[in-house]
């Protein structure tokens, strides 16, 4: 018990999971054996490609033979309606014309079994044809189950109706239709067609049909037509159904494969997804590994931010509004404090004479009136080394909404200022050299990952693409869009981290040549129009006639107008509409892209362009990216003297506005 509530425990959940993430090659391996093992125990529980390869031909068989047994059907009722449109209209009259329109149309279809009239009263007064059907004549239909109740809904709505299955009164298995006949009003009598199922379905089918499958049609639990024992049993992962709608019955349509027919479908794509997959997991487990030495990395760099600031020559302080001391760094307590008194809740007053609290007190006023930082020298009186000369900088520490929270600060002793120089300089040196680090190692592990990603991808493209062979099963295809969708995605992240550490290592030149805006932003807009009208949102271009060309890197432009698009995209719903205008003045060509989306929140715009900044911090809203998108168009817009502006109102969308001067200058991106 006590060893459960310790690992409910919070504190230690975190440390259990703090002690996980050094093993950086222990836990991606585990994680990928658990992703391997789950990979095969899918595929061994999905049912392969060898059982389910007819699926597609046999769907196509079955809605073939649904839809030319319904027309089959549905023409022969229509002929049952043209006789009691004759009725009715009085172009047939008597039984002799009757009977002599009715053999016309048996012998031009003989998958009838008879036409019939039938008196107001329900009973069968005249047949066609006699022979065979004597025990019809002069039949009493009221006085028959499931005839008398088709009869009376044929009556009652005077529209066709259809039995259920049923003996005839003839033999063998069938169903009639009842086509009521009103004249003046009066309902005079019924036009009735005798279907027997065997010939009729049969004439129905394709020849190969019978061939291929064991067929079962149902008129609800009743069996109208079948080739197998009602009472066999089938394997229902093997059989194809489908429902059509003859007068005011539903059938149900069953197709049984043949032994022969699945032996007849058989493949590898099964095993080949699975290595695939396979793969896939070893090189998530390695994307994993990567991201846990990356985080070891920013731990690292964070313990030694903290030991730097225990560790600083500063006196570092940290104030509330009031002047109560929040939290002092070790070198603080040194110079002011050598006793090691509880400084929480106490003010300057309590540690300094009242002229220097005072003078202190006046700058902290002057942080939270102003919420800028003040910079003043002081003598500050220390226990340890006397009086020294001393360099105050203190700031504002501000909220989400700029309200000024605390003010934090540093105490520097100016006495050794070449030291603190030269301890500067080498700070810089080492944050400029990380800097550089970091894109180089950005650069590098973004080009080893576009490798795999590349080959992911191009195996992918096969599989979707079907170069081989068909895959069969379209669960295959899916799962084969899935993973090229993924790589094609992660691809263009890792593109977007090149361009960006190119960029930090100014290794982008502009190649400037004359670029047509106009041509540009409709070829951009082009390529977005149809992504933006799958998510119903609307994209219109307004452009300028009189626009000029201007001198700049076609490549960078596109990419600028592109990124500018795909956020629009990305932070627009369906009804959203995007608006991309041109225009010139006497200096500039201005280029806006506006849309009425998402929006950004107010404190969110002065960093939106910062790299790896994204519009949307809240956890229920996802979009895919990695915030770079911005940060590159800022840079690219810098490099031709451009300027850019991003107005935006929460809930009702954004608009970025992009200046460029008619002439530029070549320069390093």
């Amino acid at each position: 018990m006590d060893r459960m509530k310790s690992f409910k425990d919070p504190n230690n959940l975190r440390r259990v999971v703090g002690r996980l993430t050094r093993y950086t090659i222990g836990v991606p391996i585990a994680i990928g054996v658990a992703m391997i093992l789950l990979v095969v125990l899918a595929w061994a529980l999905t049912p392969t490609r060898e059982s389910q390869g007819h699926i597609t031909e046999a769907r196509g068989d079955l809605s073939n033979f649904a839809a030319r047994l319904e027309s089959h059907i549905t023409t022969r009722l229509a002929i049952g309606q043209q006789i009691r449109s004759s009725l009715a209209k009085g172009d047939i009259n008597g039984r002799e014309e009757f009977l002599t329109q009715a053999s016309y149309l048996y012998d031009l279809f003989k998958d009838f079994q008879a036409i019939n009239w039938v008196d107001s009263m329900g009973v069968i007064r005249w047949v066609t044809p006699l022979k065979g059907n004597e025990a019809a004549v002069n039949l009493d239909i009221r006085k028959l189950a499931t005839p008398a109740k088709a009869i009376a809904a044929a009556e009652k709505t005077g529209r066709l109706q259809i039995t259920s299955p049923i003996e005839l009164a003839q033999g063998g298995m069938g169903f009639t239709a009842y086509i009521p006949v009103i004249k003046l009003e009066r309902l005079v009598g019924f036009v009735n067609i005798v279907f027997r199922s065997e010939p009729l379905i049969k004439g129905a089918m394709p020849n190969s049909l019978l061939k291929k499958y064991n067929v079962m049609i149902y008129d609800r639990d009743e069996l109208l037509f079948g080739t197998l024992d009602p009472t066999t049993e089938w394997d229902s992962d093997t059989v194809f159904h489908k429902w059509i709608i003859v007068g005011n019955r539903v059938w149900a349509i069953s197709l049984v494969p043949t032994a022969e027919t699945l032996a007849a479908h058989q493949s590898m794509v099964d095993e080949i997804v699975l290595v695939t997959l396979i793969l896939l997991s070893i090189a998530i487990a390695y994307l994993i590994h990567l991201a846990m030495v990356r985080q070891i990395h920013v731990k690292a760099s964070d313990k030694l931010f903290r030991t730097f600031i225990e560790n600083s020559p500063s006196a570092i302080i940290i104030k509330d509004t009031e002047g109560n001391y929040l939290h002092v760094n070790s070198q603080w307590h040194e110079w002011f404090n050598p006793e090691g008194r509880e400084i929480r809740g106490h003010n300057t007053y309590e540690f300094f004479s009242e002229d220097y609290a005072q003078k202190v007190l006046e700058q902290e006023k002057e942080i939270i009136d102003s919420k800028k930082m003040v910079e003043r020298e002081y003598v500050s009186p220390t226990n340890s080394i006397g009086d020294r000369p001393t360099f105050a900088q203190m700031f504002p520490i501000m909220d989400d909404e700029g309200n000024v929270i605390a003010v934090g600060g540093s105490i520097t002793d100016i006495s050794a200022n070449k030291k603190a120089e030269e301890a500067l300089r080498e700070a810089l040196m080492k944050a400029e050299d990380a800097n550089l680090a970091k894109s180089k190692f950005l650069a590098t592990m973004s080009h080893e990952l576009r490798t795999p990603l590349n080959a992911i991808i191009g195996f992918s493209d096969i599989l979707v693409g079907q170069y081989f062979g068909s895959l069969g099963n379209e669960k295959y295809s899916e799962y084969a869009k899935d993973i090229n969708q993924s790589g094609r995605h992660l691809l263009t992240l890792i593109n977007e981290v090149l361009d960006i550490s190119a960029i930090e290592l100014g290794k982008r030149d502009l190649i400037l040549e004359p670029v047509s805006v106009r041509h540009l932003l409709a070829d951009c807009v082009k390529s977005v129009r149809h992504r933006a009208a799958t998510q119903g949102i609307m994209v219109q271009l307004f452009t300028e006639s009189t626009l000029p060309e201007i001198s700049a890197d076609e490549t960078a432009m596109r990419q600028i107008f592109l990124n500018l698009l795909t956020n629009a995209i990305k932070f627009s719903h369906a009804g959203d509409k995007i608006t991309v205008s041109a225009s010139v003045t006497e200096t500039d060509v201005i280029i806006e892209v506006q849309d009425t989306g998402d929006g950004i929140k107010h404190d969110q715009l002065p960093n939106i362009t910062q790299p790896f900044v994204k519009g949307h911090r809240s956890s229920d809203i996802t979009h895919e990216g990695v915030g770079l998108g911005l940060s590159i168009v800022k840079s690219f817009v810098a490099a031709h003297h451009g300027q850019l502006h991003i107005e935006s109102e929460f809930g009702t969308g954004t608009k970025v506005t992009v200046s460029f001067p008619k002439e530029a200058r070549r320069q390093v991106a």
